[in-house]
Order: structure tokens, then sequence, then C-alpha cells
């Protein structure tokens, strides 16, 4: 073979690696489709971790600030004194408030079989209070007529 027979081919195969090369890059570019491009009714951007905070009317991340409407600390100690605990062995979360209303799960110890329920509380004169509270079924129509709970605060795991 001669001298310029291997450059040719040479060149050839560089040529051709530089198409391949070229095919694969531009298949590989990226889109205008962003990571965080998708945003709720709100504008939180869930694929970055935020979401609605209703009482606080913000986008946040729940595990860098807490989704509070105040009801959790009342709450809280309105349960530690019913059933005679310390503040530290309740545990309180709040599902869903609209500011004046609440409903949550509390725990109570380490949160073994029995050892915690759901809640409902209302704010009135500027105090929450715990309305409900257990693991058995409610009067939804009284919760609703009595105390003006909305379903959105009742839904789903009060009422169907």
């Amino acid at each position: 073979m001669t001298q310029k027979a291997k450059i040719i081919i040479v060149v050839l195969i560089i040529a051709v690696l530089g198409a391949v090369g070229f095919v694969v890059f531009r298949n590989n570019t990226v889109t205008n489709d962003l990571v965080g491009g998708d945003k709720d009714e709100h504008g939180c951007i869930g694929s970055a971790g935020y979401s609605w905070c209703e009482a606080k009317n913000k986008c946040l991340r729940v595990w860098e600030e807490k989704c509070d409407s105040g009801a959790e600390l009342e709450v809280q100690r309105i349960l530690a004194d019913k059933y005679r605990k310390a503040l530290s062995e309740v545990s309180v979360t709040v599902i869903r408030s609209d500011g004046s209303h609440a409903a949550g799960s509390v725990t109570f110890g380490q949160g073994g079989p029995g050892e915690g329920g759901m809640f409902l509380a209302i704010k009135t004169g500027g105090k929450w209070e715990v309305v409900y509270d257990g693991n058995g079924s409610i009067d939804c129509a009284k919760m609703r007529q009595q105390y003006q709970l909305p379903d959105e605060i009742l839904k789903p795991e009060f009422c169907d």
C-alpha cells in the first residue's frame, strides 16, 4: 500500500468518526425543557421541592420551613394538658389549615399502636380550640354545622 493510500484511509476514518461524533453530539444537546419549569396553580415549583402553604400564603420546602398556621403548638399544648403528658411527649402535625380551621394527626410518646390519632381544631377569638381528637368516626354534618368546618379540612381523612 502506498503512502498516499494510507493517508486517504486515515483521512476517511477521521471524517467518519467526526460525522458520527457530530450526530451523537447533536442528539444529546440541551433542549428547552428546563428542570424546575413545572409550576402549580400557585407558582410553586414541585420538582424543586416547593409546595403551597395556605397558612403562610407562600411556596415553601417543608424540610426547610414548617407550614404552620400557629395551630401546631397550641393544639400540642391543649392535647398535652388533656392527656396529662409532657409537651415533649406530644407530636402534632397539621395536614391542612385555612387559618381558622385545622386538621391533623397527633402521636404520644414514641407513637406506637394506639398512641395517637387525628384532630380537628378551630380558631375563635384568636385562640385555637380542639373540637375533636381520637381515632373513631365523627359526625361530619355536626362538624360542618356546629363548627363551620369546610370540606377542604374534613376530607378525605374524616368524611367521605
